[in-house]
């Protein structure tokens, strides 16, 4: 019987690792961004009221999100939970405080991923910031594949996807639209974008005493969620083609709401965007053989759809997990707006 092996990691105390997180931040990005004063809250240094603003959050170790996505045509700033918690909702406010003016300016949007504590915290200063005279939205996203849609007391949890969701509202924010304009903007992504995951390995959480042995050497698990929840199943090692199929056809099969009628998430010839995500521990090398597998199946005979826009790296890790997860957009039919959003650099 082998014994436990211990991570190793760069770290001091974990009880201060996202303090010192932040601290690393500011020290790479000292113009660009700040800190709150006593909250683990991170601000855009050049803050306007004349437009929406655009907050998201949860728990940490998933970086660069999230806030590794404040900057012009993004994020505005990023409230950061504990390690795999939810931010409270005292910070939270504390940010969206920050952000607008009391019965006055554009307002914020809250981009929240689909957890029970970040829909509780979120929610929660959201509806105080409004009885305070501060207009505040939120949208919710739920792209993950893996889990029905009505499982649990969430559904669908909220991964990759989340960040072209900040993508398509910083940019209608920074091109002048109102609040209601920018969630729906939100939403038409949120409702259009699937992800689905694969573990090699699972990930290990900072300050644990030994490595996570959830899978052996010979195992993987498709749909793994990033804080090491349960996927759809375990299987053995596969090439990464069939990976790519597994997942493509997940994703396609799974479907979006369109009218309240669920709907495959592409269909034959559509004009895709893709995002093939690091989970953090897998090198650049596979990733790109991965993200050629997956190309080479949506523009196959089969499916013969265009990929037109491929985003591959590290968007939303799961700390060291060695996997990867891929994210699909259909852009045929989607509002022109979306697309120019999506298109415009940030």
């Amino acid at each position: 019987m082998s014994s436990a092996v211990s991570p190793k990691k760069f770290l001091n105390d974990p009880i201060d690792a996202v303090s010192e997180l932040i601290s690393g931040l500011l020290i790479q990005y000292p113009n660009t961004i700040r800190k709150l004063a006593n909250h683990n809250v991170i601000l855009s240094s050049d803050i306007s009221y004349d437009k929406v603003n655009i907050l998201s959050g949860g728990g940490s170790g998933h970086e660069p999100s999230h806030a590794g996505w404040i900057g012009k045509g993004m994020l505005t700033g990023a409230i950061l939970g504990g390690i795999f918690a939810s931010p409270s909702v005292a910070s939270i406010l504390a940010a969206i405080r920050a952000v607008t003016q009391v019965n006055q300016g554009k307002g914020c949007l809250l981009v929240v991923k689909n957890y029970t504590g970040d829909r509780l915290n979120f929610g929660m200063a959201c509806e105080l910031a409004n009885a305070e005279g501060r207009k505040c939205s939120m949208v919710v996203v739920a792209d993950d594949s893996a889990l029905e849609r009505k499982k649990g007391v969430t559904g669908a949890r909220g991964v990759a996807g989340t960040v072209l969701v900040h993508k398509v509202a910083g940019a209608a924010a920074m091109n002048g639209c109102d609040l209601n304009e920018v969630v729906e903007i939100a939403e038409e992504m949120a409702d259009r974008v699937r992800s689905l995951g694969v573990a090699l390995d699972a990930v290990t959480i900072p300050g644990a005493a030994t490595v996570n042995d959830r899978l052996d050497a010979e195992t993987i698990e498709i749909g793994l969620g990033i804080h090491g929840e349960a996927g759809i199943r375990q299987s053995k090692l596969k090439t990464a083609d069939e990976l790519a199929e597994i997942m493509v056809n997940t994703i396609m099969e799974y479907g979006r709401d369109e009218k309240k009628v669920v709907v495959p998430t592409f269909t034959k010839g559509d004009d895709l965007a893709l995002m093939v995500n690091n989970l953090g521990g897998t090198s650049n090398f596979e990733m790109s053989i991965l993200t050629n597998s997956v190309v080479k199946l949506l523009e196959s005979e089969k499916m013969s759809c265009k990929v037109t826009r491929v985003f591959v790296g590290s968007f939303m890790t799961s700390f060291d997990m060695q996997g990867a997860s891929v994210s699909i957009v259909s852009l045929s039919a989607s509002p022109s707006k979306l697309v120019e959003y999506l298109d415009e650099k940030s």
